[in-house]
């Protein structure tokens, strides 16, 4: 008996973890991405950006002749991780309260996926990061993107959500 309440009460942690992994992700996709830092002799700044800014800021450069290096990819992964830390959420809800045991197996890929997606998209946004540099002056200026706090979200969302779906396709 105390088994089954032990196996009980952790999956509804591991639910409610992934579901809280779900809210952060979405959260962080819709909230300032990335941030354009500027640090001059007289001072400091930064401009923060949206996935949706960017997009616009990339399509105009697109127009001109260039575009955000690896604006793309982020993107996508962003995305991608997005739609599946609320997939995670949704199965491990699934599992836990309809005890449909052909989910598990699926819950636990999703989770699998959730993770590789959370990894890639830190991945290409460090290298959209530092493909995107901006400028430098000497010592004068010096401008370069850095994550903001959409990208901390979405990964630290992507990240509980998948181990949370890997752990639940268990209990």
């Amino acid at each position: 008996m105390a088994k089954k309440k032990t196996s009980s009460l952790l999956g509804l942690i591991l639910m409610a973890v992934g579901i809280v992994g779900a809210v952060l992700a979405v959260i962080g996709v819709f909230t300032d991405w990335v941030s354009y830092s500027v640090e001059s002799i007289i001072g400091g700044g930064s401009t923060p950006a949206t996935l949706k800014e960017l997009a616009d800021t990339n399509d105009t450069l697109s127009q001109l002749g260039g575009g955000l290096e690896m604006f793309g990819a982020m993107n996508a992964f962003a995305y991608i991780t997005m739609v599946l830390t609320v997939v995670c959420a949704a199965l491990l809800v699934l599992v836990k309260f309809l005890k449909l045991g052909i989910l598990r197996p699926i819950t636990g890929l999703a989770g699998i996926l959730t993770v590789l997606s959370a990894v890639l998209m830190v991945v290409f946004t460090i290298v959209f990061c530092s493909k995107n540099a901006g400028v430098e002056i000497g010592e004068l200026a010096e401008g370069k993107y850095v994550w903001a706090i959409g990208a901390i979200l979405a990964t630290i969302g992507g990240v509980l959500s998948g181990v949370a779906a890997v752990l639940g396709r268990k209990k």
